[in-house]
């Protein structure tokens, strides 16, 4: 089953990204969330790698906080640790059974492990197509509360005031559309355009959670699917 006992935990809602750490050996390192794997994953990691440092080897599990990701330690032996980087908000029931599955084939052959995450493939970079199509996605859900023209209002009032985003415009549906060449919408975003589309997605939260209660709960349990909340949410 081999990438298979990967790919289905790797899936679970929650889980942003794992780490296998064997002895002097360069620490493997993986996260199919784009907004995980597009930041600094490199940087991230030797941070993680500093804390797991200072941790006792007598400690087979702990959890501490690293940035906004909570990260569990499981030791598997003095020289092989495993980090589960994850959203405990977004967790499930399936968690624990699905990382007992990877655990248990991690320690058949930790070699094999290692060479198994190593060959997957890396989160793809997001392009425009994807940001709107989930951020209108969101706006869709949205009307359930709020009128389309407040919707438009809300969302023209948290675009960031910068001149890559004035490309986007928003319009009397309450949709967000690309002004410009429509084979642009297949263009990959860099980090820091996705970081803008991400500020604008916190910021039109915020303002209809003034409005609706509870909203920015009813986004996560409801109006996005995994990897559309991975592309917009915090």
């Amino acid at each position: 089953m081999n990438q298979e006992v990967i790919r289905d935990f790797l899936n679970l809602p929650g889980i942003v990204g794992i780490a296998l750490l064997s002895g002097q050996s360069q620490p493997v390192f993986y996260s199919h969330d784009p907004a995980f794997s597009q930041g600094q994953p490199e940087l991230l990691s030797q941070g993680i790698l500093q804390v797991v440092e200072t941790i006792p080897s007598e400690y087979e599990t702990l959890e501490f906080r690293f940035a906004k990701n909570q990260i569990t330690l499981h030791r598997l032996s003095r020289n092989f640790i495993i980090l589960v980087i994850k959203d405990e908000s977004r967790l499930d029931g399936k968690f624990m059974g699905a990382f007992q599955s990877l655990r248990s084939w991690i320690e058949q052959d930790p070699k094999v492990a290692i060479e198994q995450f190593q060959t997957l493939p890396t989160a793809p970079l997001p392009t425009l197509k994807d940001l709107i199509e989930a951020f209108n996605q969101l706006n869709q859900f949205t009307t359930r509360y709020l009128g389309v023209a407040v919707i438009t209002n809300y969302l023209k009032l948290s675009r960031p005031a910068v001149e890559w985003m004035e490309q986007f415009q928003v319009n009397r549906s309450g949709q967000i559309v690309l002004i410009g060449e429509s084979s642009e919408l297949g263009q990959a975003v860099s980090v820091q355009e996705h970081e803008w589309f991400r500020h604008w997605a916190a910021q039109f939260i915020r303002r209809c959670s003034q409005a609706v209660r509870d909203y920015a709960a009813l986004v996560e349990q409801n109006a996005l699917t995994d990897t559309q909340k991975a592309l917009l949410l915090p």
